[in-house]
């Protein structure tokens, strides 16, 4: 465990000057790999996973319903990734396709239309940190990039061990229930973005679709990005015996690379870290 304390330390010193947070569990090991996991961070829209796993345990409570529509509010509108930014307000959308936007392609109008359903961000931090056990995980205000007088300088902020362990619980079907839980791993399995956790294991989320041969790992993750920060947030799953799974948070801060590409020194960082802790707790990278 020195040697890969040691290799978190070397990735972490390719961020010129910025923070690494991990934290990772192996559920049939029980092996912990932990580097700064108390540390806070800017969550960025990782915080998306629990802000939809609050709109599922409220539908599952009956106290909403998935077909219900909402109209998108002029004030859920920003821009940013996502599509809903470049419709009009008034256009109306069901719960759960807000909810499968917020995690596919990380919309932001479509995660603020959420927020706004289940009863804002009061709610959804009741949940994360009493039920949840996200003591140091706090969502701040909605998302924009305009901040109004008093805004806190990022929608929310949390560590690492927090949103691995909300990971774990989803992952273990002990996050409120087991069809919320099934309901969540299914639409983290659905998530676009590759530059991260998945970027150098052996998965491929297309396989299905191409009708080729699955690969033995199967990514369920939340990303997240705004300037200075990189994260990702996930369950690296076995789908051939021996069966098991990963759950990991890795979080960046402060790294001095203003490209919005996949070459980004945050997203190499959190892919190498991903790459290091799926291999050390029983699965294999890809060379």
């Amino acid at each position: 465990m020195d040697e890969l304390l040691d290799e978190l330390r070397a990735i972490e010193a390719t961020l010129g000057g910025g923070v690494l947070g991990v934290h990772a569990v192996g559920a049939a090991s029980g092996v912990t790999v932990s580097y700064n996991s108390g540390a806070v961070f800017p969550t960025a829209s990782v915080i998306k996973a629990p802000l939809v796993a609050e709109l599922w345990a409220q539908i599952a409570e009956g106290k909403l319903a998935p077909d219900a529509k909402v109209a998108l509010d002029a004030g859920d509108f920003v821009a940013g990734s996502g599509v809903l930014a470049r419709l009009e307000p008034g256009h109306s959308f069901t719960l759960a396709e807000l909810a499968r936007l917020a995690i596919c392609v990380s919309d932001n109008t479509a995660s603020n239309a959420v927020l706004r359903a289940v009863g804002g961000k009061d709610v959804v931090n009741r949940r994360m940190q009493g039920d949840w056990g996200m003591t140091d995980t706090t969502i701040h205000r909605p998302i924009r990039f305009h901040l109004e007088s008093g805004d806190p300088p990022h929608t929310a902020t949390g560590t690492p061990v927090d949103m691995c362990r909300f990971m774990s619980a989803v992952a273990g079907g002990r996050l409120h229930s087991p069809g919320v839980c099934e309901r969540l791993m299914e639409l983290l399995a659905t998530c676009d973005d590759t530059a991260m956790l998945p970027r150098y294991l052996e998965v491929n989320a297309f396989a299905d679709d191409l009708d080729v041969a699955a690969p033995p790992l199967a990514v369920h993750h939340k990303p997240g990005a705004v300037t200075g920060v990189r994260n990702d947030a996930g369950i690296v799953r076995r789908t051939v015996a021996p069966f098991g799974h990963v759950a990991m948070a890795i979080y960046t801060r402060g790294v001095a690379d203003s490209r919005w590409t996949v070459a980004n020194r945050g997203c190499e960082a959190v892919a190498r870290v991903a790459g290091l802790v799926v291999g050390r707790l029983g699965f294999a990278p890809t060379p």
